[in-house]
């Protein structure tokens, strides 16, 4: 089963629903199955690993999205983000040195501890944070938004981009072996050629 604590995941294919304008109905025909069953995977606060990908799949969203998504953040029991869980979060997603990110907020490590117990920030401490971390407030409220998603893609586009030069590099290592070996092949193709030569001489 996936659960994740903070999510009843019935709930959250609900809400997604609702916000992609998907009808239960309509949701219900895409999946091939009655509108009971689909009101069955709604109520559930569990869903299997093998569901799930298949209903995101139907909705056209990752199932990492899924986990992630966020209209306004509404958890299982209808209490918003926790701001100073969401700080932690982020510092652990970025690998922020949190001594840095400490003189970055222009506090000290103690009141910065004290900020992660908070559940709901002033909003100077929210333009902080922010700025802190250097995405907009919106991504902080909003997990899953396309500020932040935006930033993972062109972390996601360097990767790739590394990879690709990395293999760039070893193809044309490989295409300097391979001329190298055609080269030899031919010295030695050559080479037999003057030996036989020799033998018919001699014989």
């Amino acid at each position: 089963m996936m659960q994740s604590s903070l999510i009843h995941m019935g709930q959250r294919l609900k809400q997604i629903l609702k916000q992609k304008k998907i009808k239960i109905i309509d949701f219900a025909k895409m999946a091939g199955f009655t509108n009971q069953i689909a009101h069955y995977h709604l109520r559930n606060s569990d869903m299997k690993r093998v569901n799930l990908e298949r209903f995101c799949e139907i909705i056209g969203i990752t199932p990492d999205e899924f986990i992630r998504w966020n209209g306004t953040m509404q958890l299982a029991n209808g209490k918003s983000i926790h701001h100073g869980n969401r700080l932690q979060h982020l510092i652990a997603e970025k690998g922020l040195n949190k001594s840095k990110l400490a003189e970055r907020l222009n506090m000290s490590r103690r009141t910065m501890y004290n900020v992660f117990e908070k559940e709901t920030f002033s909003p100077d401490e929210l333009d902080r944070v922010a700025r802190g971390l250097d995405i907009t407030t919106e991504a902080f409220l909003n997990p899953g938004t396309a500020q932040e998603t935006r930033q993972t893609d062109s972390e996601e586009m360097m990767m790739l981009r590394e990879k690709y030069y990395k293999i760039l590099e070893e193809h044309t290592q490989l295409l300097k072996s391979y001329t190298a070996m055609k080269d030899d092949v031919l010295k030695m193709k050559k080479e037999l050629a003057t030996l036989r030569k020799g033998k018919m001489k001699k014989g």
